[in-house]
């Protein structure tokens, strides 16, 4: 069952919160329900994005952290501005080895 809580918005958030309201023809609550839900995926996405960045899991465990397949989060970090150091002579090092 969802918890009911009380939370206080500064006059112009509720300008905007409102206006979506009434562009969707939806009351305030599924507004706000709906951005803080997609907020708290893009908190994931970019918390993921900063602990793959700093070595401390895979870009596979940042993807599945993110709720992205691996394809979508490559394209997000590129989205993000992140440049690997991963580099061509990388690549031909892991396919000799292969």
């Amino acid at each position: 069952m969802a918890e009911a809580i009380g939370i206080r918005l500064d006059p112009e958030t509720m300008k905007k919160v409102d206006a979506l309201t009434k562009e969707e023809f939806e009351d305030r609550s599924t507004i706000i329900r709906r951005l803080l839900r997609i907020g708290l995926q893009e908190a994931g996405k970019e918390k993921s994005a900063q602990l793959y960045r700093e070595g401390k899991i895979t870009l596979t465990e940042a993807a599945h952290r993110a709720g992205l397949t691996l394809w979508d989060f490559q394209h997000y970090l590129v989205d993000k501005g992140f440049v690997s150091s991963y580099s061509v002579e990388d690549m031909s090092e892991e396919l000799k080895l292969l």
